[in-house]
């Protein structure tokens, strides 16, 4: 009895591990994709890029 609850336990424990380990695998990020998406972000929100249009009063 309590050794195949344990077995239950080691096994859940060993089907939580791999899966993390695939979502690690196949989801991770791409170094290059994020330092893309920092100048991405910054390009978009920096006043150093904004296009002056004739209502703007800077």
């Amino acid at each position: 009895m309590f050794m195949e609850i344990g077995k239950s336990i080691l096994f859940g424990i060993y089907a939580a591990i791999g899966l993390y380990l695939l979502y690690r695998a196949f989801f991770s990020r791409n170094p290059q994709q994020e330092e893309y998406e920092k100048l991405y972000k910054e390009i978009i929100h920096s006043k150093k890029y904004k296009v002056k249009s004739q209502y703007d009063k800077d």
